[in-house]
């Protein structure tokens, strides 16, 4: 009987220490949450989705940047730049349409970016107007909605399905106006835009000239902006007309052109 006391001591003692540590953490934490006070508890749970516009496979629109709280305005994205390099096909053979589709989950563009091959990314936007020159990093589609997060205050999105630069259909760029109080991303001036200015995309050493014609306001609901077009089309986006009363951007300014040839 001893001998089996003394071995279950020796097993339950890791278990009932582990058990101990368990419980001790989990009452730390709850008493940092309730010292910690309204302010860093705001922070401690801020999860929030950054998205300038859901994709039109998604059925859906996403939040834009939205306010976690009232002191700052804003939620700063994390730094990063996603590399638009593209990825080496297999076995030396280029995808198909059908298997980049089949790869992603669900439908794109005949033509258009993918996050599997990433063939066709803009690597660089140059805006002389507003004193722009920006690298270009593709913003893939992830749970249904565009991701920006990567953008930060440097960096523009170009949206997956959309076109490559030069095609005859809609190329699509996204970037941030701010970022965090007083911090602005690359968009932060598009409005200064006006028709007649130019835009030069790049892809690698290769240069495009756009010649800005449309300038717009659209509800954060007008997916259409992005749709694949039958000319030649560039197409930035950012946010507009933020509200603080309900914590986000109620507007996209969206600022359009046309290849020059």
């Amino acid at each position: 009987m001893k001998q089996r006391l003394i071995a279950l001591g020796l097993v339950g003692s890791p278990l009932a220490l582990a058990v101990a540590c368990t419980v001790l953490v989990a009452l730390s934490c709850s008493a940092g949450w309730l010292f910690s006070g309204p302010e860093n508890q705001s922070r401690l749970i801020r999860i929030v989705q950054l998205a300038p516009l859901a994709t039109p496979q998604a059925g859906r629109v996403a939040e834009a940047i939205i306010a976690p709280d009232e002191s700052s305005g804003f939620l700063a994205p994390q730094p990063g730049v996603a590399s638009s390099q593209p990825l080496a096909p297999e076995n030396g053979q280029f995808l198909s349409q059908e298997e980049i589709n089949q790869a992603r989950g669900f439908s794109l563009p005949e033509g258009s970016v993918n996050a599997i091959t990433q063939e066709g990314v803009a690597t660089r936007l140059v805006v002389p107007k507003l004193g722009l020159d920006a690298p270009v990093a593709l913003s893939p589609i992830e749970n249904q909605t565009w991701k920006v997060d990567h953008l930060g205050t440097t960096t523009v999105g170009h949206l997956e399905g959309t076109a490559r630069p030069g095609a005859n259909s809609n190329i699509v760029l996204a970037a941030h106006v701010t970022v965090d109080v007083g911090v602005y991303g690359p968009f932060a001036h598009l409005s200064d835009l006006q028709p007649g200015d130019s835009v030069y995309v790049y892809y690698g050493t290769e240069q495009f000239e756009y010649v800005i014609d449309d300038y717009q306001l659209v509800d954060r609901s007008a997916i259409q902006v992005t749709h694949p077009s039958n000319t030649a089309r560039l197409t930035l986006i950012t946010c507009s007309n933020w509200s603080s009363e309900e914590g986000r951007y109620l507007e996209r300014l969206v600022v359009g052109g046309y290849l020059k040839s």
